[in-house]
């Protein structure tokens, strides 16, 4: 057993007390139950496709595998786009020595067709891997990364969602860390602008401004992404790297990066080449002045 294995029974109980039951405990509640109720297989199901595989643990697959026993599977996974700092820590369903060789094979794709050539070319020095990622041939602006001085957050973004509006951007997203931060975005700008607060009840996104945590974005899509704080105090350990480019290649075709204070240190590798840099200045009404 781990070292802190009396800390996290404690815990899970304490939750499960609550009426909760943690992500991580999901799976391993599913098997208890079954061993004291019986096991119900899904026969019927002849295919199981998993996304996101780079999220999920080896006892997931093993009982993802007993549960759908007669089924084959496709297992699709972005290691670059891992969010959960477990999945650093320990092996994942993408992990190779879970499988035998002779009875998989192995797809391993490496162009990227959502993001214009320009975000990619930004986003792809976020992460150590990145050079192997072939951006798709689709032009676009450069991101822009938005240096916040005395001016306010809230009439940056709202500046910046009319003007992505006025340009034919259907789908705008605010890329938050957590969804505390989503929800102090969304009381910030919810009397300033039309917006909708995406949650984990949310089961259909529809065209507009919307508010959401990068845990929830993976593998959604907008025209125009903005990160609404790229400081070194939200993105710092090593872990959030891969939060930062996945909330990064949210984007399809505008990127905008907010920052008040210092930098995240994984823009150090970013050439400065591959993006706008502009600070604000004055007040509610301050211009843009390029950085260079």
């Amino acid at each position: 057993m781990p070292e802190q294995w009396a800390a996290v029974c404690k815990q899970s109980r304490a939750r499960l007390e609550e009426g909760e039951c943690p992500w991580e405990d999901a799976t391993p509640y599913l098997y208890l139950k079954e061993k004291l109720q019986g096991k119900k297989s899904q026969h019927d199901i002849r295919h199981v496709f998993i996304d996101e595989a780079q999220d999920y643990s080896p006892f997931q697959l093993a009982y993802l595998k007993e549960a759908f026993s007669g089924s084959k599977m496709t297992i699709l996974g972005d290691l670059n786009q891992a969010i959960y700092a477990q999945s650093f820590e320990a092996e994942t369903m993408l992990s190779e020595g879970l499988y035998k060789k002779e009875e998989v094979k192995k797809l391993t794709l490496l162009r990227s067709y959502r993001s214009t050539r320009q975000i990619m070319a930004f986003a792809k020095h976020i992460i150590p891997s990145g050079e192997k990622i072939e951006p798709f041939q689709r032009d676009g602006e450069k991101p822009e990364w938005i240096q916040l001085g005395t001016e306010q957050r809230e009439p940056v973004i709202v500046k910046q969602v009319e003007a992505l509006k006025a340009s034919g951007h259907e789908t705008i997203a605010l890329v938050c860390k957590t969804m505390e931060e989503s929800l102090k975005a969304y009381r910030a700008l919810k009397d300033k602008i039309p917006v909708k607060l995406i949650d984990e009840a949310t089961y259909q996104f529809d065209k507009g401004f919307i508010i959401i945590p990068v845990y929830l974005a993976k593998g959604i899509e907008f025209d125009a992404a903005i990160i609404n704080d790229a400081s070194s105090g939200n993105y710092c350990r090593e872990h959030e790297r891969y939060l930062f480019y996945t909330a990064c290649t949210r984007a399809m075709h505008r990127l905008i990066v907010l920052c008040s204070g210092d930098s995240t240190p994984f823009l150090a590798d970013v050439p400065e080449e591959t993006y706008e840099k502009k600070k604000k200045c004055g007040g509610e009404n301050g211009e843009d002045l390029r950085l260079k």
